[in-house]
């Protein structure tokens, strides 16, 4: 694929289906159109959108505290939040979602306010309560994160322990497994996970380089970084196993000057993201069978990718919405993007649905 340009295209415009907002007839573009849907307003964020529609996020729900989990089923705009048999309220702790299923199995992390540490969770929905996924028995500053859940059920994820050592784990049933380094290397996160059970995140290669890397059936393969990096990192991938993330072209670890990238066939391809600096990062956050990418901008805003083309998402939504799409966080195989926004400079973050017109 060749190299990427951002397309600012004439006012393609998005109807609200929570603001009030008129439909108004939408410019010639070629890129596709999108109704903007606003979620409620428990909600503050979306993290992620399975096939079927199925959103998670976090929220607040009233008697509880900031950053609770939930799940809105598809069809519906109601919350379900997803707590833990010991505290059904949500009053002593916060829950993360970071992945669903498309059979509606959600897993991520539990931070019980009496602690210091993070728990890997998985929840059926159905009752919304979690239970502990057992990786890496609780001690102080111990933190266990389930990042991803494919349709099978294999859970993939990462522990942080005690040293900082950082560790690549997989979850299928009751049985754990940890997920080899790269050569050379003592850290890695596994991050997502496709329904081939190919998970993608990044390993440790030295004690200073971080390269992107894959795990399949207990082996550990390189997925590169950009010339002059030392830090690449996969962060979502799609069946066919093409991953897309971030690295950087010159050291910084990663913090600094990170570009979007796509992780294809041997080759880390730059997007080119417009923007992209030593001091103004690009990431990219989503990859569906199709090849569609989303990520986030250098400006703070969002895209999408296609065809060698990266869209502003806030070109393509009214003018006078004021929304201001911050984050794209998930995309699906419909191509239904979801993300964070906005309202006004400074104003409260809202959860956003855009679903192709």
């Amino acid at each position: 694929m060749g190299a990427g340009r951002l397309a600012f295209v004439g006012a393609v415009v998005l109807s609200v289906t929570g603001g009030g907002l008129a439909v108004v007839p939408p410019a010639h573009a070629a890129t596709p159109r999108y109704t903007l849907s606003v979620g409620p307003d428990a909600v503050q964020r979306y993290l992620g959108v399975n096939g079927n529609g199925d959103i998670i996020g976090t929220g607040q729900q009233v008697g509880a505290q900031n950053g609770e989990g939930f799940v809105i089923k598809a069809g519906t705009n109601t919350p379900v939040f997803l707590s833990t048999a010991g505290d059904p309220g949500n009053t002593a702790q916060f829950t993360t979602p970071h992945s669903i299923s498309d059979d509606g199995v959600v897993v991520g992390d539990i931070f019980p306010f009496n602690t210091s540490i993070h728990r890997a969770a998985r929840w059926s929905v159905a009752g919304a309560t979690g239970v502990d996924l057992g990786v890496d028995p609780s001690q102080p500053f111990f933190d266990v994160e389930a990042t991803a859940v494919n349709g099978g059920g294999l859970v993939a994820g990462r522990t942080v322990d005690p040293a900082s050592k950082v560790t690549a784990w997989t979850v299928t049933g009751t049985t754990i497994t940890k997920l080899p380094f790269l050569p050379g290397g003592a850290q890695g996160r596994a991050l997502a996970v496709n329904g081939t059970g190919l998970a993608v995140g990044s390993s440790a290669i030295s004690t200073t380089v971080v390269s992107a890397a894959a795990w399949q059936n207990g082996q550990v393969r390189d997925l590169g970084l950009l010339p002059g990096g030392d830090f690449a990192e996969a962060d979502a991938v799609n069946s066919a196993g093409v991953a897309v993330g971030v690295s950087n072209t010159a050291p910084g670890g990663d913090g600094a000057g990170l570009h979007a990238v796509k992780f294809s066939g041997g080759t880390v391809t730059d997007l080119n993201i417009p923007g992209t600096t030593a001091l103004a990062n690009a990431t990219a956050t989503g990859i569906n069978d199709s090849g569609v990418i989303i990520g986030s901008l250098p400006n703070g805003g969002a895209y999408v990718y296609r065809d060698g083309v990266a869209t502003d998402l806030n070109t393509l939504i009214p003018p006078n919405s004021g929304f201001h799409i911050t984050k794209a966080t998930g995309i699906n195989n419909n191509g239904v993007i979801v993300g964070i926004a906005q309202k006004g400079f400074g104003g409260r973050t809202f959860g956003v649905v855009l679903t192709p017109a």
